[in-house]
C-alpha cells in the first residue's frame, strides 16, 4: 500500500512539474511565462513565431488570409518579464484591424486561428517591434507574448471588386455617379456624419483600370494601383467633411459610424482633369471605406488634424 501512495505521489510531482502541464485558460499568458519554447503543446512557424493553444473554437469557420480583417480580444505583455503594455480586456472592448497592418507575428501567427480560438503568442523582436522598439512602453529588441482571441473573420472584399461590378445586385447606384455596397454595418444607423463634422476614417484608395504587365505579379500591380491605406499606415485619417472632395463627401454623408464600404467614385466626383498626387487626370478610384467616428469639427482657426482631402 505505501508503494502505491509513493508511486501516486510522484506521479503527481511530475505532473505537477512537467512542461505540458494544463493551462489556465483565465489567465493563460501568467501561466505561460517565463515561456518555455520546450514546453509541450507549444508549435513553431519558420519565422521563430511559437504560439500555444488554449482553446479551440467548433473549427467550422475559415482561418484569416493576411488582407482579411479580424476583430479580436487581446492582451499583449513583455516576453522578459511579464508587464502589460497593452490591452483591449482592460479597455473593455475589441480591435479591428487588417491583418497585413499589424507586426509580422501577429500576420503570420494569426493566420492558424479560427473563429473562437484563443492562442497564446511568443513572437520574437525580428517579428514585433525590432531594434526600434515601440514607445516608451516597448523597448528596442523585445520579445513579446500575447493572449489572442479570434472574434470574427471579414474576407477581403477587393477580391469582389475586380473588375467593379456595376451591375451586380447588392451595388447601389446613385443620381451623382456614386457607386457602393456595404461591407460590414456598424450598430447604431441612426446618425450620419453632416457638413458641420469631422469624421475620422480608415481607407485604401487604388486606381481603376491598372493593368498588369508581362511578368509582373498580382501584388506589384495591387500595389502599382494603390493610391493611399491607412490601413498599412497603420493611422485613420481626420478630416472636415466640408473640405473634402464631392465623391468623399457625398458618401460619408450616407454612412454610419462602424460601417465599412467598398465605394467607386468617378472622376468628376474626384479631381477630374486636374489629377492630385498619385491620382492622374480624369481617374476613377475605388475605396475600402471605414468610418471609425465622427463629431463636430473644430471651432474657426482651430486646428484639425489630418490633411484636407484624401489623396
Amino acid at each position: 500500500m505505501n508503494r502505491l501512495v509513493l508511486a501516486f505521489v510522484a506521479a503527481l510531482t511530475i505532473s505537477a512539474c512537467s512542461p505540458g502541464g494544463a493551462v489556465d485558460t483565465k489567465d493563460p499568458l501568467t501561466a505561460l511565462q517565463p515561456w518555455n519554447h520546450s514546453r509541450a503543446g507549444v508549435q513553431k512557424l519558420p519565422n521563430g513565431v511559437e504560439y500555444y493553444v488554449v482553446r479551440k473554437g467548433d473549427g467550422k469557420e475559415a482561418s484569416p488570409a493576411e488582407r482579411d480583417m479580424v476583430e479580436v480580444k487581446y492582451e499583449g505583455r513583455l516576453a522578459s518579464n511579464g508587464l502589460v503594455f497593452d490591452s483591449s480586456y482592460q479597455r473593455g472592448d475589441t480591435a479591428k484591424f487588417r491583418l497585413n497592418a499589424v507586426i509580422p507575428g501577429w500576420t503570420s501567427g494569426m493566420q492558424k486561428m479560427q473563429p473562437g480560438d484563443m492562442f497564446v503568442f511568443w513572437i520574437p523582436s525580428k517579428e514585433g517591434y525590432g531594434e526600434q522598439g515601440q514607445g516608451m512602453q516597448i523597448p528596442p529588441n523585445a520579445d513579446l507574448m500575447f493572449q489572442v482571441e479570434l472574434l470574427k473573420v471579414v474576407q477581403d472584399p477587393w477580391a469582389k471588386v475586380a473588375p467593379w461590378p456595376t451591375d451586380a445586385a447588392n451595388i447601389v447606384r446613385l443620381p451623382s455617379g456614386l457607386e457602393y455596397f456595404p461591407v460590414e454595418s456598424g450598430p447604431d444607423a441612426s446618425k450620419s456624419p453632416t457638413d458641420a463634422d469631422e469624421v475620422v476614417v480608415n481607407f485604401e484608395g487604388r486606381l481603376e483600370g491598372v493593368k498588369g504587365e508581362e511578368g509582373e505579379k498580382a501584388e506589384d500591380v495591387r500595389r502599382r494601383s494603390v493610391v493611399a491605406s491607412t490601413f498599412e499606415e497603420g493611422q485613420p485619417k481626420f478630416f472636415p467633411v466640408k473640405d473634402l472632395v464631392p465623391g468623399w463627401a457625398e458618401v460619408l454623408k450616407l454612412m454610419h459610424k462602424g460601417d465599412r464600404w467598398m465605394v467607386r467614385i468617378p472622376s468628376q466626383l474626384l479631381y477630374q482633369a486636374e489629377g492630385d498626387g498619385r491620382i492622374p487626370p480624369d481617374a476613377t478610384v475605388v475605396y475600402e471605406l471605414e468610418l471609425l467616428d465622427f463629431s463636430p469639427a473644430a471651432a474657426a482657426g482651430q486646428p484639425v488634424p489630418g490633411a484636407p482631402i484624401p489623396n
